[in-house]
């Protein structure tokens, strides 16, 4: 039974998370906004955005919870200070800019790197520095540190093999319906040669080779949402609705969050159906990301999938290009869609039995 202390530090905990994760990131669209009518790049705030809900629980265990011994203190440490970083950075991007659009770095051979992309560039070395330090945290925190915070490396076999079901469903969603509707318009032959030329672009081998190490360098990211939804909040949102509304209650609260991203930076011309899709794959993602964490207690996992579900996309697209997610148009009829191949792929492991216990949920408060 939680006692009076307890429960009154888990209440800050929650506050300091909804704080960092939703108050700072909304009061961030105002920076977006404006380097948006400036035309400016808003990559960076994106970063520092994916960043806060792990940002979020981390200062609530270095705030609320500094008499507690089991909490990994640098590992929290370097989460809070990599997210201040990632802030700043984008907030520079936007109101301090010495460079205009003309101004650029010739590199022989390759190309030229814009000097309006230095922000970018500095943010993108700070969560590979920060993720090699978040890594020496995770390892000189010990076992029981780990443990406590929620870092344990639980049924890694079987953890392996949901990634692998997750590329397995990814790909069904991703590539299935242009086969579908090659095989209604008898048009396979085309639709598989068009994959055949992404395939043998050797950008699209030298990506698919380096996806783990981009993942384990540039981690931080990706723990960032993963460490807020499903370590800290599903447990909450499951204890308090149930397991399987509280889910569902939980990516549309995931959903919401993206709105600054998905007005200000991944459509310009579509902003209700990106946020109405938005909130479709977050409910039934979630459903699957949140069925996962549950059968393996194993938040690595989810960090893995979250990695491959953003990093898997200039595969399939055969877009290698750094703005790949930027300036998308969503029309309404494709909400239908992802709602029904959503629904199939992923929403239907609502009904697994991880879904069906009736045992209390562990929750994040440890």
């Amino acid at each position: 039974m939680d006692t009076t202390e307890t429960k009154s530090a888990n209440g800050k905990r929650l506050f300091a998370f909804i704080a960092v994760a939703y108050g700072i990131s909304f009061l961030m669209m105002l920076p977006m906004y404006v380097g948006k009518v400036k035309g400016f790049d808003l990559t960076q705030i994106v970063n520092a955005q994916m960043c806060s809900p792990a940002a979020g629980v981390a200062i609530g265990y270095l705030l609320f919870m500094k008499n507690e011994k089991r909490v990994p203190k640098m590992f929290m440490t370097v989460i809070v200070i990599n997210y201040l970083i990632q802030l700043v950075l984008g907030v520079l991007s936007v109101y301090y800019m010495p460079f205009g659009p003309n101004d650029i770095v010739p590199i022989p051979g390759i190309s030229a790197i814009p000097l309006m992309q230095i922000y970018n560039l500095i943010g993108q070395l700070v969560l590979i520095v920060f993720s090699i330090l978040l890594w020496i945290g995770y390892f000189v925190a010990g076992k029981e540190k780990r443990s406590f915070a929620g870092l344990a490396r639980n049924q890694e076999g079987l953890g392996i093999l949901m990634v692998l079901l997750f590329v397995v469903l990814y790909l069904i969603r991703m590539v299935g319906p242009a086969f579908v509707e090659a095989v209604i318009m008898k048009t396979v032959p085309q639709t598989i040669d068009y994959y055949a030329g992404i395939t043998g672009n050797p950008k699209f081998w030298i990506t698919a080779v380096s996806l783990p190490f981009s993942y384990v360098i540039t981690i931080i990211a990706f723990l960032g949402e993963e460490y807020g939804w499903r370590f800290y909040l599903q447990p909450i949102m499951q204890k308090k609705f149930g397991l399987k509304i509280g889910v569902i209650l939980l990516g549309i609260v995931w959903g919401l969050w993206h709105i600054p991203v998905d007005t200000f930076f991944y459509t310009e011309d579509s902003v209700p159906q990106m946020i109405i899709g938005q909130i479709i794959t977050c409910i039934f993602i979630g459903i699957f990301f949140g069925f996962v964490y549950l059968k393996t207690n194993n938040i690595w996992i989810c960090v893995c999938m979250h990695f491959l579900n953003n990093n898997l996309i200039p595969l399939i697209t055969g877009n290698f290009s750094a703005d790949v997610m930027q300036n998308q148009h969503v029309p309404w009829l494709y909400l239908i869609e992802i709602l029904l191949l959503d629904f199939v792929v992923f929403g239907l492991f609502i009904f697994a039995k991880e879904y069906r216990k009736k045992k209390e949920v562990a929750t994040s408060d440890a």
